[in-house]
């Protein structure tokens, strides 16, 4: 996992064979039900780390015929024999157009002898069209983590390279020189100490296969906040809106507007009756903002705990976590992270950092627990 600025991770991965095998950097993401990258032709131009993606000079790159099996919901059959592909991102009006296709996977530091060091017919979408796709000119797609039956870690146990099960263990900035490992199967520490709440089931006819979550309250500073009810975070089977899942590939956390209200309220009147002033408005797009250097101010901002199903599943989420220091105009800020969202409440890779998740698809289980993330990681080369 090679860590790129602020909470935003990718995995480097080899695609092709021989001589034709390069790597590229993907984001990780447990939303999309598709592992993508950009192929020759794709538009608009766009620059990454590498080259984009040549099928032609590929000897193992395959297309997906329209007839196969795998081209059903949310792919769609074409013209030419051909499975076609359009993964829409989350929060922006942004997407990735191509067809679904197979090549063989390379992935770096797996060990040699390893069973997933190298994936041969890995089911993959190859875009030749992307709209406002954000890749920090390095990223060259996207690697799916969820539960779709085409997302890497489904592919891997469905072909028993890998029990179900994948870990990580996310570093903040400070450790931005170290990469930390995505871990599969048996080679995820024991988990035996971790609290667990159970993974519940999103649709995957509709594209879906996100780790949703029962969140029942949040409190602040080891204080239950009583207004923030369960059936804030309940999830509509109809429009399919609501619930509280989790997105290493959201930078921080989204919350429903009824809780987002609440907490901030609390949060402010928090930090005021401690003689910390809140700005008179944004800062840097950061809706909740408070006046004064980090030093100063740092002793005085709370924390925040999710309680989750059943009640011994409680996630404790540290001040750094959740604020940020930010100067504008000469002036010093400390600026609320978490945000609003209107569609549900997603969890974050900001505040995920030094701890580790553990997503167990067989028995439909999420493993968490503090560690010191960075003991598990390497030196970028």
């Amino acid at each position: 996992m090679i860590p790129l600025s602020g909470a935003i991770y990718s995995v480097r991965v080899g695609i092709g064979s021989g001589e034709t095998q390069h790597f590229y950097k993907l984001a990780l993401d447990l939303v999309r039900p598709l592992t993508w990258m950009r192929c020759r032709p794709c538009i608009p131009q766009k620059k990454q780390e590498g080259s984009v993606f040549n099928t032609a000079v590929s000897p193992h790159y395959h297309l997906v015929a329209s007839t196969d099996p795998r081209c059903t919901a949310p792919y769609k059959r074409a013209r030419q024999d051909r499975c076609t592909f359009d993964v829409k991102f989350q929060y922006h009006d942004s997407h990735a157009q191509g067809y679904l296709s197979t090549d063989d996977f390379v992935f770096d530091g797996s060990g040699p002898g390893s069973p997933i060091s190298g994936v041969s017919g890995l089911v993959f979408g190859c875009a030749h069209a992307t709209h406002d796709f954000i890749n920090h000119d390095v990223w060259a797609g996207v690697m799916s983590l969820n539960r779709h039956p085409t997302s890497f870690i489904r592919q891997l146990s469905d072909r028993g390279l890998a029990a179900p099960r994948f870990s990580y263990c996310l570093v903040g900035n400070e450790h931005r020189d170290r990469r930390g490992l995505l871990r599969f199967g048996a080679d995820i520490p024991d988990q035996s100490h971790a609290r667990s709440t159970a993974l519940l089931h999103g649709e995957l006819s509709q594209g879906g296969g996100m780790y949703y979550v029962r969140l029942v309250g949040i409190s602040l500073s080891g204080r239950r906040l009583t207004a923030i009810t369960p059936a804030m975070f309940k999830r509509d089977p109809r429009s399919l809106r609501g619930g509280c899942t989790l997105d290493v590939g959201t930078a921080s956390t989204l919350l429903a507007p009824a809780a987002y209200n609440v907490l901030t309220a609390e949060v402010v009147a928090h930090l005021h009756s401690r003689g910390v002033q809140r700005a008179s408005g944004p800062v840097h797009n950061l809706k909740l903002c408070f006046r004064g250097a980090w030093q100063s101010i740092r002793a005085h901002l709370p924390s925040l705990t999710l309680h989750f199903h059943p009640e011994s599943a409680v996630f404790f989420i540290k001040p750094e976590l959740l604020f940020v220091a930010v100067t504008d105009k000469h002036t010093n800020y400390a600026c609320f992270t978490v945000k609003p969202y209107a569609e549900r409440t997603v969890i974050g890779a900001g505040q995920m950092l030094d701890t580790r998740f553990t997503f167990d698809l067989q028995q439909n289980r999420l493993l968490f627990a503090p560690e010191q993330c960075h003991l598990d990681t390497s030196a970028v080369s």
